[in-house]
């Protein structure tokens, strides 16, 4: 027999209704429709990537941390979907740190071919020496050009090279030189501020050889100051409006380059300088703001992002482990532990091929919540829904999803990212498809079948502090 609620439902008809009932009385009725490939290409074939400082390609205890005989790295870049490796960061320039040299160059490339990655590679440009960098692009040329993405100069220069015609002014001698080795060599740069990358790309360009430009982002600001806080910086985090501060660094920086018709690629980004935040960078927070940030900005037609990561950062002069660490080696030294952050990588990788779709969202001005769309060459429509509201604002949210074409009407399948107990401070407890990434980078999550709703606009459920990645066969 049915209830007197399912009973009124029925005698109402009313689907969007009965599906809030479904997911509780909190239930926020969303609809989304997925319209035709927005400006722009497919997305582009090295989009996803990691930043690493250039200490890291040092040896530490007679080891090597990029070793293409260990399976567990390898198999971690392949999981997550990592396409490009870019070294550089702020050791790049510290007169502390040695230079890596062909040893070392030679086992961070092996590490590349056994990874699938190609390698944005940066030389010294602070009291950095020229001879010694001509020499070191000449090596990688020679040895591992099918491997190279591009060369860059220097780190954040912005810093210590002030006004931008000091820099140019240091960068352009060590480009030079290294061209004339290497003829064929391009650049990226100038993997500093905006200004610096409107700058360098008017001036280098022209020139043929510039396969970029660069600049740095840290949306949340300072790590040191939103770890004073943890629960305010965990609200920045799963807040829509980081798209206002996306929508005017993007003004500012990428729609210029892109009028100008100059490639354009975040280099180095992540949540919070500083090494990131303390209980913020580090916890299923993080999964959902960078899974919401790769999709607004591939939506933006970049040429990729490297988040910056690794077992050891720049912090306030000294370099330790970072918050915002994708993953870190296990501390029994067998394998990796993925952290929070690591799963919206995956779940971008899972949901992002082909072209992005332009994406008409309806919902309550008051609920986090974002949608995006792809479509593959071979007609799937790959649909990612991410439900940043939690705590006593928590809203599950019920989808009504609108799709392009009558070929994508067949029922749908869904891998859900979720923490456990849906709560945004955990640090563990975080699957994609019901599984977790082990320590040596296996993951065998599963898709399931979309249940709700008819064939013409399917319904589905995306619980409060959480993500559905979706996928519609063509």
């Amino acid at each position: 027999m049915l209830s007197r609620p399912q009973s009124i439902l029925k005698v109402l008809g009313c689907a969007a209704l009965l599906l809030s009932g479904l997911l509780g009385s909190h239930a926020e009725p969303v609809t989304v429709s997925i319209g035709p490939a927005s400006q722009g290409g497919p997305l582009a074939p090295r989009f996803l990537g990691l930043s690493y400082e250039t200490s890291m390609v040092l040896p530490k205890g007679g080891h090597y941390y990029f070793d293409a005989r260990d399976p567990a790295l390898v198999g971690m870049f392949e999981t997550l979907g990592i396409r490009s490796l870019r070294i550089g960061g702020n050791s790049v320039d510290d007169p502390t740190i040695a230079v890596p040299q062909e040893a070392d160059i030679d086992a961070l490339f092996g590490f590349a071919r056994a990874a699938g990655v190609k390698v944005i590679y940066s030389f010294r440009l602070k009291n950095g020496d020229t001879a010694e960098a001509v020499r070191l692009a000449r090596h990688i040329a020679a040895h591992y050009a099918d491997l190279l993405d591009c060369f860059a100069i220097g780190n954040e220069p912005n810093f210590y090279l002030k006004p931008y015609s000091a820099l140019y002014a240091a960068w352009k001698p060590r480009y030079d030189a290294i061209l004339q080795a290497v003829p064929a060599a391009v650049f990226d740069g100038p993997s500093a501020d905006g200004p610096y990358a409107l700058r360098l790309a008017q001036d280098a360009a022209p020139l043929g050889h510039f396969a970029m430009a660069s600049d740095h982002y840290y949306f949340i600001g300072s790590g040191r100051q939103r770890e004073q806080d943890p629960p305010a910086a965990r609200a920045l985090f799963l807040s829509d409006e980081n798209h206002a501060h996306y929508e005017a660094d993007y003004q500012a920086t990428g729609a210029v380059l892109a009028r100008r018709g100059v490639p354009y690629r975040i280099d180095e980004l992540n949540s919070c300088y500083n090494g990131g935040a303390r209980d913020s960078s580090d916890t299923f927070a993080s999964s959902l703001w960078a899974l919401d940030c790769l999709h607004w900005w591939a939506a933006h037609h970049l040429l990729g992002m490297n988040f910056h990561t690794g077992e050891s950062v720049g912090r306030d002069g000294v370099f330790g482990p970072p918050n915002y660490a994708a993953f870190l080696r296990s501390p029994d030294g067998h394998g990796f532990d993925l952290r929070p952050q690591g799963y919206a990588y995956l779940a971008f990788t899972t949901g992002a091929h082909g072209t992005p779709l332009a994406v008409q969202l309806q919902k309550a001005a008051t609920l986090d919540f974002d949608a995006y769309a792809f479509r593959d060459r071979d007609g799937t429509t790959y649909v990612t829904l991410i439900n940043k509201s939690y705590g006593p604002r928590a809203r599950d949210a019920a989808v009504s999803l609108r799709l392009p074409h009558p070929g994508n009407r067949a029922q749908g399948e869904r891998m859900d990212l979720r923490q456990a107990a849906h709560d945004v401070a955990a640090k563990t407890g975080v699957t994609l498809g019901g599984a977790a990434v082990d320590p040596a980078g296996h993951w065998n999550g599963a898709w399931t079948a979309v249940e709700g709703g008819g064939p013409d606009t399917p319904t589905i459920d995306v619980p409060a502090a959480s993500a559905v990645v979706l996928r519609y066969g063509g």
